[in-house]
């Protein structure tokens, strides 16, 4: 069967669920990108690592309403030439996902938006999305939340497909005894990270230095890895810190990242944006993932701890809190904006190293099935539903 899947840009964190998809006997995959980079979001493309056929379309990118669109002219003309049995498009967000519709080709939408994810649109948008899912042939979506989402927008339950959503197991492998019996303790100079959160910022922009990092000692370390940008929630995470007794490490930039500095107490550290390769070590260095997120879809950045075996907190807006986390037994989920139920968590969280040791086993038995290879599976599954 051939498929052809189009979607935005070359995310580094898709490429191994397409290398997956495209390693199946029987799938002939063509990938069609509207574009090489997000302007927003400027990730690096691996392409020695891409094992399918792919092109990037042309177009041109514009700025609506603080939203990012592509236009692209020819986005029917390319289908066709890929001649697919199926077509897979990566949302409902871009003009060209529209225009694949009209195409006369069983089409399948890729959805991440959720109930709780204030981008999902509203009014004349959400009918517009019933009218898709009107003409769609079926959904893939990376989870609960997900799932709950298209069916109230009137999508028969036969036609949705679970595609769990996995970090690249070639480099967030977790191993064996990294989250083991005794609790990770790290210092903030393992971590190669700043030495303060609070470095005098000088007339010229530099930044002193600051003193010498100091040891949590047998503290608790947090991490967070994420975007530096409103609706990531990291300002509310770093004010929720104030007090308690453990370090946080922020990963990461973005446009909020003075504001967020501003408002860090001296428990809080800034390692700036990591390249991927070195996350793994900084994740099992850690202690516990934190995703204060006030709007997001899934949230790879904790299905990556996930698969190093770290407790997780989180708002309840990522769809992946509501399959990774059991409140309570690997972590917690609070609601959305709410400072001290965070900060409650953090406590918790912080104040019990027993609580951490068992938290990570089970979050480890929760994110087992997370990989690119059972995505491509449910996949294949519901193109051979669509597509006999």
């Amino acid at each position: 069967m051939r498929i052809a899947l189009l979607t935005e840009i070359p995310a580094p964190f898709r490429i191994p669920l397409f290398n997956a998809l495209a390693g199946l006997n029987g799938i002939d995959l063509h990938v069609l990108f509207l574009s090489r980079n997000d302007p927003r979001r400027n990730y690096p493309v691996y392409e020695s690592e891409f094992r399918f056929e792919w092109e990037v379309l042309a177009g041109h990118d514009l700025s609506v309403g603080g939203k990012w669109l592509v236009l692209n002219a020819d986005v029917r003309r390319r289908l066709r030439r890929a001649r697919p049995d199926l077509v897979i498009v990566g949302g409902w967000n871009q003009p060209a996902f529209w225009s694949a519709l009209t195409l006369r080709r069983p089409t399948v939408v890729w959805v991440e938006s959720t109930a709780r994810d204030e981008r999902r649109g509203r009014g004349p948008a959400e009918l517009a999305k019933r009218a898709l899912v009107r003409r769609a042939a079926g959904f893939l979506v990376p989870g609960r939340a997900a799932a709950e989402y298209v069916g109230s927008l009137g999508a028969p339950g036969e036609g949705i497909a679970i595609a769990p959503n996995a970090a690249d197991t070639s480099i967030f492998l977790a191993q064996q005894g990294v989250s083991g019996s005794e609790p990770q303790s790290p210092k903030r100079g393992d971590l190669g990270l700043d030495s303060s959160a609070k470095s005098e910022e000088k007339c010229d922009g530099s930044r002193d230095s600051g003193s010498e990092p100091q040891s949590p000692g047998k503290g608790c370390v947090f991490i967070c890895v994420s975007r530096l940008s409103r609706e990531k929630g990291v300002d509310l995470l770093v004010r929720a810190m104030e007090g308690v007794e453990a370090e946080l490490v922020v990963v990461g930039d973005g446009p909020d990242e003075q504001l967020v500095r501003s408002l860090a107490p001296p428990n809080v550290s800034f390692a700036g944006r990591v390249p991927r390769d070195e996350l793994p070590a900084i994740y099992r260095r850690a202690d516990v993932f934190v995703m204060p997120s006030r709007s997001e879809t899934w949230g790879m950045a904790m299905q990556e701890a996930a698969a190093v075996g770290l407790p997780l907190i989180a708002t309840d807006a990522p769809g992946a809190a509501h399959d990774l986390i059991e409140d309570g037994v690997n972590g917690y989920r609070v609601p959305v904006e709410n400072v001290a139920a965070l900060h409650d968590a953090l406590v918790k969280a912080a104040a019990d190293p027993t609580w951490r040791e068992r938290a990570s086993a089970r979050t480890l038995e929760l994110a087992r099935g997370y990989t690119p290879e059972a995505w491509a599976e449910a996949v294949a599954n519901l193109a051979v539903k669509i597509v006999p």
